[in-house]
C-alpha cells in the first residue's frame, strides 16, 4: 500500500473526512454483499454487475473529489491536486469495460463501510488508511492507454482529419478554413439559433465591459506573469509566452501544447511548411 509523507498526514489530520461518504454506505453495503454472495472474484461478466459496482465506486470517488483533504494534497500525477487524481480514477472508471476488477476497489469500499465513528481515537487512523488506499489506486493504475490507430472525431479531441498546413497564400481563407472548424465542434455548437443575437447583443453594447476586462488580464500588476504579453510580439517570445501560460494555468487541460524545430519532427506528416505549434490529446 502506498505510503503517506508527513506533509500528507498533517494535511489529512486537518480536513478529516465529512459524512459525505457517509450517505453512500447503503450503496457500497449492497454492493459488497451481491459480490460476498457470489463467493467468486468478480471479473466483469455480468454486465449488469459490471455497471452496479461501477456506479457505487463512481459515487464513492466523486464524494471524495469534494472533500477539502483533496483540495490540499498533492497529485501523485501531475503538478496539481489530488481532485485531479480523483477525476482521472472516475472517468477511467466510466470507460472501464471488460478490464474493471471489482476487486481493486474493495478495500476502499470496506473502509468505508467500516468507518470508525467521529471523535474515536480510531477516527484519525481510519482517514489515514482511506487516502492510503487512494493513493494506492491511483498508482497501480496507468497513467495514460495507447490510442487507437484510427480515433473517432469528436467535439473535445484533436482534430485528425485535416490540417491546413498544406494551405498556401490566397488558400487560406475563412470559406476553407470554417468548415473544418465547425466539424470538429458540431457536437457542442450550434448555428442559426432563432432570438440568440437580439437576446444578447442586439441594442447591447459589450465594447466597454470587454476592454476593462482585457486592460485588467493584461496588467503588469496581475496576478502572475503570465499576463505579459512580449512586445514586440516576435515568434519565439510569443512561444515562450504561451508555454508559460500553458505550465501555470493548462496543467489539467485535455490536450498539451507542443512546438516543432522542423516539418522533420513530426513522423508521417504530410505538412508542406513547419509546424510551429500543435495540440495533442493527454
Amino acid at each position: 500500500m502506498a505510503g503517506l509523507s508527513q506533509e500528507d498526514r498533517n494535511i489529512i489530520k486537518n480536513h478529516l473526512l465529512t459524512d459525505s461518504v457517509d450517505r453512500l454506505r447503503d450503496v457500497l453495503q449492497e454492493a459488497e454483499e451481491i459480490y460476498e454472495s457470489r463467493l467468486i472474484s468478480y471479473d466483469g461478466a455480468d454486465v449488469s454487475l459490471d455497471q452496479l459496482y461501477r456506479n457505487a465506486i463512481s459515487k464513492l470517488l466523486s464524494a471524495l473529489q469534494g472533500e477539502d483533504a483533496a483540495y490540499s494534497l498533492r497529485s501523485r500525477m501531475s503538478t496539481g491536486d489530488m481532485v485531479s487524481d480523483l477525476a482521472h480514477l472516475v472517468e477511467r472508471l466510466r470507460k472501464a469495460q471488460e478490464n474493471f476488477k471489482y476487486d481493486d476497489y474493495r478495500p476502499l469500499v470496506n473502509l468505508v463501510i467500516q468507518r470508525a465513528p467521529t471523535g474515536s481515537q480510531n477516527a484519525e487512523t481510519w482517514n489515514f488508511d482511506v487516502w492510503k488506499t487512494v493513493f494506492t489506486l491511483i498508482d497501480t493504475n496507468p497513467r495514460r492507454t495507447t490510442p487507437p490507430a484510427s480515433l473517432p472525431p469528436s467535439f473535445d479531441g484533436t482534430p485528425v482529419k485535416s490540417t491546413s498546413s498544406s494551405q498556401k497564400g490566397s488558400e487560406q481563407t475563412r470559406e476553407l478554413v470554417n468548415p473544418r472548424i465547425f466539424e470538429e465542434i458540431r457536437g457542442c455548437t450550434f448555428r442559426n439559433v432563432k432570438g440568440f443575437f437580439k437576446k444578447y447583443f442586439e441594442g447591447k453594447n459589450w465594447s466597454g465591459k470587454a476592454d476593462a476586462i482585457c486592460r485588467r488580464v493584461l496588467a503588469r500588476d496581475s496576478d502572475g506573469n503570465w499576463a505579459q504579453f512580449p512586445d514586440p510580439p516576435t515568434q519565439d517570445d510569443v512561444l515562450a509566452w504561451w508555454f508559460r501560460l500553458q505550465e501555470d494555468l493548462l496543467s489539467e487541460s485535455r490536450g498539451t501544447y507542443y512546438t516543432t524545430a522542423s516539418k522533420a519532427d513530426l513522423t508521417g506528416s504530410k505538412a508542406e511548411r513547419q509546424v510551429d505549434l500543435l495540440l495533442r490529446a493527454r
